[in-house]
């Protein structure tokens, strides 16, 4: 686990135990970070499924309450289902390359969950793509070159995210390293690296 989703982790962890909203910049104290990052973390936490709701007062997990309540199991008998996968990357290339990049991820054994992109002037704007099969790709690629619509990153230079789920850590080394290989790996800046 890397030190990023051990702090995310830890995140999640506080926003279940307090009863009460945390301000961003308690957060990043707490945690040693800056407030910035902590904004990413919370959209990063919201991308995977965590309903995290943002308050005049600060952070809240909408589902705290219920949670709390219930206790964790440590045997296999009632168990929780195991914690997927799943990591975001950084990536970036040319609308032509949307098809090939997509490729690389499916058949490195990965499920592309949504793309988002980080807007200087609307901020974090993330879409729903569930793409597993070379079926939902030539979908996808169709609405595309159809002129439907455009890929969201052709706002950001062609720089974008996707968070990616796959059935182990393994796999998603491998599926990093695949992007690598490609070139469709972006270095994180300064601010997104924690």
């Amino acid at each position: 686990m890397t030190k990023a989703q051990t702090r995310r982790k830890a995140l999640l962890r506080l926003l279940r135990e307090s009863s009460a909203p945390l301000a961003g910049g308690a957060l990043a104290e707490q945690l040693g970070v800056s407030r910035q990052i902590i904004v990413q973390d919370i959209a990063l936490l919201r991308e995977a499924g965590a309903n995290i709701v943002a308050t005049t007062k600060g952070y809240v997990l909408a589902d705290a309450a219920s949670a709390a309540e219930q206790p964790e199991s440590t045997g296999a008998e009632g168990a929780a289902p195991a914690e997927p996968f799943e990591r975001t990357f950084k990536v970036h290339h040319g609308v032509e390359q949307t098809k090939h990049e997509l490729e690389t991820i499916i058949s490195a054994g990965g499920r592309v969950k949504n793309v988002s992109i980080s807007h200087r002037a609307y901020g974090r704007v993330t879409a729903p793509l569930d793409i597993s099969t070379q079926a939902d790709i030539d979908r996808f690629m169709q609405d595309i070159e159809s002129g439907k619509s455009s890929p969201l990153c052709t706002a950001t230079s062609g720089y974008h995210y996707h968070l990616i789920a796959a059935d182990s850590e393994e796999a998603l080394e491998t599926i990093g390293r695949a992007l690598a290989d490609e070139g469709y790996l972006a270095p994180l800046l300064p601010h997104e690296q924690g």
